[in-house]
């Protein structure tokens, strides 16, 4: 994946939660939270091309369309019919949270694993982001889990200063 929390070869860092730590906020008005399904595909694309500043090429579309069928279908991790949940602005997706039930890496916590984040960049810094990982939290306690994992590359400062105000720290 191209984004903050997939980072391949880059200097990462692996945050961990306890699900009772990440807050309940207010949803963000106007704003539906809703799963996503494998029809969301070619807008999700876009809006991960849109979300990490990728020019909308006909390449890069089909090229993000692959990748994010492949992590529906489980190349990243297995998934449920409710891992991956999409912030909507009427009929627009404007963020999106992809989880899956344990972690595409060897290292970190056992447990769920936030394999992306996205939100459009108009759309940030109105609590999108807040309210899908609070959602994605509260579905992984409905699986059964006590915990959430990620990893974010140390350039972005701003999400680590997002993730710790929702109850992230360092892994162990």
């Amino acid at each position: 994946m191209s984004g903050a929390t997939y980072t391949w070869g880059m200097e990462a860092h692996t945050l961990h939660a306890p699900l009772d730590a990440v807050p309940e906020p207010p949803r963000p008005e106007g704003i539906e939270i809703a799963t996503l399904t494998p029809y969301d595909v070619p807008t999700l694309a876009i809006l991960s091309l849109e979300a990490y500043g990728e020019p909308l090429t006909a390449e890069a579309i089909m090229e993000s369309s692959e990748e994010l069928r492949l992590t529906f279908e489980g190349a990243f991790g297995a998934t449920t019919e409710d891992s991956f949940v999409g912030a909507w602005d009427g009929g627009t997706l404007v963020g999106a949270i992809l989880v899956v039930r344990e972690s595409p890496w060897d290292d970190p916590p056992n447990g769920p694993f936030v394999v992306d984040l996205m939100v459009a960049p108009e759309y940030r810094r109105r609590g999108i982001a807040t309210a899908l990982v609070a959602e994605a939290a509260r579905r992984c306690a409905e699986w059964g889990f006590d915990s959430l994992s990620l990893r974010i590359d140390s350039r972005h400062t701003g999400a680590k200063e997002l993730y710790s105000v929702l109850g992230f720290d360092e892994a162990d």
